[in-house]
């Protein structure tokens, strides 16, 4: 398993976008929780002080999301999604896609009960109308949920794969009541398909790969569709994960040992948050986070600006 420096001489699990996937608790507070029933008052008051939360509003929806979302992919232990809830964090992110479905079943049972005060958003890899509203339906089952507040055509990076008939399928799940705003997801060629999805109008929320290492800064375009009033909600913003970056995916043509050496020094995961959420055209950034103490660092960049010592850390 990946290992990350810290503070000290020791070395912590590295968290599965920052490395490799551990399960979410480390054993021992696993171990400690289950042994005493795993109470959720229990853990409670094994936490440190409750966070700062900061809000930002996203796009023209006038949603109020806290700029730290959780990013669910990873995500096995549902007292750590549950825990987020609990803390004030009201942005949640699953798809279709993850682990098989399961993650939506996992992440709709850890917010049973809470649905009125969270965002709830999944994502469809269809490629019809039918594909895509078939997985639609099943999302919701899985969940829970009559509705979702954001459902993402997934994966997007040409203007030819946003067809009319996906977009169709949108709409004929918010004429249902099934989906309150429809978003694209986009991973690659972000600057350009950014501008173009601007331009036509064509969605409400875009989800788009950014952070401190692309070599082609999209952040212009993002200011215009903010502008515009479309929502922003930043991903891959440590990287995409230090497992990713040792077998060559998603480096947009950075060097693997080059970006490993900055994001291993210590802080660096956190400065990489802070310096996407600096843009104030970014509504919120998805994290992945497994852990009580990957939930307890992220929920810092709420509260900690960036800094030129971040900054230092990244080396830009």
């Amino acid at each position: 398993m990946d290992v990350r420096p810290t503070n000290g001489s020791k070395q912590a699990p590295a968290r599965p976008e920052r490395g490799g996937y551990h399960g979410g608790m480390n054993s021992s507070r696993r171990t400690f929780l289950t042994a005493l029933g795993g109470a959720p008052a229990l853990l409670r008051a094994t936490r440190l002080a409750e966070p700062k939360l900061a809000f930002r509003t996203l796009g023209g929806t006038g949603l109020k999301v806290t700029s730290l979302g959780f990013g669910t992919m990873l995500a096995s232990d549902p007292l750590v999604v549950e825990r987020a809830a609990d803390m004030g964090i009201n942005f949640f992110d699953t798809a279709r896609s993850y682990q098989g479905g399961n993650n939506e079943r996992m992440v709709g049972g850890a917010l049973k009960g809470k649905r009125q005060r969270v965002i709830l958003c999944s994502k469809s890899l269809g490629q019809t109308r039918e594909a895509a509203l078939r997985d639609l339906d099943t999302s919701l089952k899985e969940i829970g949920t009559d509705y979702l507040d954001i459902w993402y055509l997934h994966a997007k990076s040409k203007p030819e794969e946003v067809t009319d008939e996906l977009l169709e399928a949108q709409q004929t799940a918010k004429k249902a009541g099934k989906i309150r705003y429809a978003g694209v997801s986009t991973h690659f060629n972000m600057k350009a398909f950014i501008t173009h999805l601007t331009a036509k109008r064509l969605t409400d929320i875009i989800l788009t790969s950014y952070n401190f290492y692309l070599n082609e800064d999209p952040a212009e375009a993002i200011r215009a569709a903010r502008k515009a009033g479309l929502g922003i909600v930043a991903m891959k913003v440590m990287a995409g994960g230090l497992a990713r970056i040792k077998r060559g995916d998603r480096l947009y043509g950075q060097a693997p040992a080059a970006l490993l050496g900055r994001l291993e020094k210590p802080g660096a995961m956190l400065a990489a948050l802070k310096w996407s959420l600096r843009l104030e055209a970014v509504d919120t950034a998805i994290v992945g986070i497994t852990d009580f103490d990957e939930l307890e660092e992220d929920t810092r960049a709420m509260s900690e600006p960036y800094q030129k010592s971040d900054g230092a850390v990244l080396g830009v």
